[in-house]
This record gives C-alpha cells, structure tokens and sequence, in this order.
C-alpha cells in the first residue's frame, strides 16, 4: 500500500463554495466543497477553470453567517466518474486570515469526528476512540 506524502490530512467536509477568477475576462461560479486541509480544497463544479488561474474564494461554512474569503490558486483538475459530475480542482490557499483558516478547519474537523464515529457498525468499539 502506497503511502501517503501528504503533509496535512484532508477532512471530507461539504460546503458550498463561491469563486471568481482574477482574470481579465473575470468567471465566476460555484461548487461544493470535497474535502479540506490546512493548505487547500478541492471543489466540484460544473464552471471551467484552469491549473494557474488565480480566484477569490469564498467558502460557506454550514450555520455560520460569514462566509471564509481567501486568495486561492488552481492546482489540478480531474475528471469525476459519472454524468453530470461536474470537475474536481485542486485548490491551494495562498493569503487566509488565520481566524478564518480556524473556522473552517475546526468545522471540518468536527464534521470528520460526527462522521468517523457513525462510520462504526458496532458501538463497543467506540470506547477505543477515547
């Protein structure tokens, strides 16, 4: 099995995210959120964007009133299995407020911990995650 360089781990955490490219001929569009680290997100969306492009990024976190806004470059793009799936981008965070990274980290987080534990079928188990 291969191991992973990652250098943070990632949380599945679904929000919904708005972006608009810094380009001349400025796009917007949004997209759902597919999982989040310290340095990044990948988005789903059916709006094309290209590995380079700059964009403003605001992220929704769910029954929070102000969205995360931050400068974020495009890193990657992929193909989703599936019709009408949309492309997943790779996105890295390059200017955040360290108090909005926390939000957003801390509500991933708590969405991982929420679904990790309803992922056991058998709840003895779960005294071993204390």
């Amino acid at each position: 099995m291969d191991k992973d360089k990652r250098k943070f781990k990632r949380f599945d955490a679904f929000m919904n995210v708005h972006f608009r490219s810094q380009e001349a001929k400025a796009h917007e569009g949004s997209g759902l959120s597919r999982d989040l680290s310290r340095e990044g997100i990948k988005v789903n969306t059916i709006e094309p964007l290209k590995a380079g492009d700059l964009i403003d990024l605001e992220i929704h976190i769910p029954d929070d009133t102000a969205p995360v806004k931050t400068t974020a470059k495009v890193l990657w793009k992929k193909t989703c299995d599936g019709k009408d799936q949309g492309m997943d981008y790779g996105v890295t965070f390059l200017a955040m407020d360290p108090v909005d990274k926390f939000r957003v980290l801390d509500y991933a987080y708590n969405y991982w911990l929420e679904t990790k534990v309803n992922d056991f079928s058998d709840p003895e188990q779960l005294k071993d995650l204390a």
